[in-house]
């Protein structure tokens, strides 16, 4: 599994996590079990588990760069991309800002549509300007 993969499960996971957040970590051991990511299972492990210890101040930081639009606004599906890549942004020094933001964009339109897109790459361009 290459990483563009692994970011995927990792935010459909995410997503999962919005529906079910008690039962994570049963979620992510079936996930693990049924896919077998591999090389790719500490970091997705490590990016699931750092969003939800992270989540109040990912969500804080994605509200006052989001201005207009208060988080629970968001749809779901752009939150979990935000969230993903905003905790990579800052916390994952071995991925470059810019392939976490391209790849959040294309997690945007493939499941949240077109019109997602310049929203979460505006949100996460603002976030990876501060962060440098």
């Amino acid at each position: 599994m290459n990483r563009t993969k692994a970011r995927e499960y990792a935010f459909i996971l995410l997503f999962e996590y919005r529906f079910q957040p008690d039962e994570i970590e049963r979620i992510i051991a079936d996930f693990v079990e049924e896919y077998q990511p591999g090389n790719q299972q500490e970091y997705i492990q490590r990016v699931v588990r750092g969003v939800i210890q992270n989540i109040e101040d990912i969500d804080k930081k994605i509200g006052d760069l989001s201005k207009d639009w208060k988080v629970d606004r968001i749809s779901y599906v752009s939150l979990a991309v935000l969230r993903l890549a905003a905790f990579e942004i800052e916390n994952c020094e071995d991925i470059p800002a810019a392939v976490s933001v391209n790849e959040a964009v294309g997690l945007a339109k493939k499941y949240d549509g077109e019109e997602a897109a310049p929203f979460v790459n505006g949100i996460l361009g603002k976030l990876s300007g501060a962060v440098k």
